[in-house]
């Protein structure tokens, strides 16, 4: 039982093949967004952010890689005023049913955000120079390789750094998400992926070295709680 914890899985997620049922996605997302609410995700990466830039007064551009259902992006918004700085933000999502969702779900962020539905990696190489760069569960999405380039990118076009909230992998966060999953969601992604998601997760050495891999020096590496891993980089250090 131990073993499939040892590595991080291979197999792809449901929500990250070809799927022709949007109804399918969007009931997906709306679970996610309540398990992130209730694990404390976008607080996690807010007060991240806060202390990473608390002298900073200067307008922030912040865009979210990965944003799914856009609660991360409400986040921001519904608690701007406590940050030290102006911000202005993009969200930026392979699937044009993430935007779609996040603005059907969250109208507020209409106004506010600039959504741009394509690859991060298009996006970055467009020329795009973000200050801070956000990802929440998203690098899990990746393999190994990815996830150095992605952390390269970071290093490489954004002014400040990066902060970065994902899972970690072990049978009690496994179990922990499982069980509830399978009583209580409607969704077959859900089952199906949240399960799956903690196997693709991963260990503190594994994160070590994919940032060394990036050349990556200045950051810092913290297990918090619902078994989340918090990377902050700051690249003008």
């Amino acid at each position: 039982m131990g073993n499939r914890f040892n590595r991080r899985s291979g197999e792809s997620e449901l929500m990250d093949l070809p799927n022709e049922l949007k109804e399918d996605l969007f009931i997906n997302l709306k679970e996610l967004e309540l398990i992130n609410k209730l694990t404390g995700g976008p607080s996690l990466v807010f007060s991240a952010i806060k202390k990473m830039l608390a002298n900073e007064t200067r307008e922030v551009h912040i865009v979210d890689i990965g944003f799914g259902a856009g609660d991360m992006l409400q986040y921001l918004l519904d608690h701007a005023e406590k940050l030290p700085f102006p911000i202005r933000l993009t969200g930026v999502d392979l699937l044009p049913e993430a935007a779609e969702y996040a603005k059907k779900t969250h109208p507020g962020l209409c106004e506010k955000v600039n959504f741009e539905t394509c690859d991060y990696r298009d996006w970055f190489s467009a020329g795009n120079k973000p200050d801070l760069i956000i990802a929440s569960l998203f690098c899990h999405h990746l393999t190994d390789h990815e996830i150095t380039g992605f952390f390269a990118d970071i290093k490489s076009n954004a002014t400040i750094g990066g902060v970065i909230n994902d899972l970690v992998r072990s049978p009690i966060a496994y179990y922990g998400i499982k069980i509830p999953t399978q009583l209580f969601s409607k969704s077959r992604f859900t089952k199906n992926d949240a399960p799956l998601s903690v196997l693709r997760g991963f260990k503190r050495n594994e994160l070590e070295a994919l940032l060394k891999n990036a050349g990556i020096k200045n950051y810092s590496l913290e297990w918090k709680w619902a078994f989340r891993y918090l990377i902050s980089i700051r690249n003008n250090e």
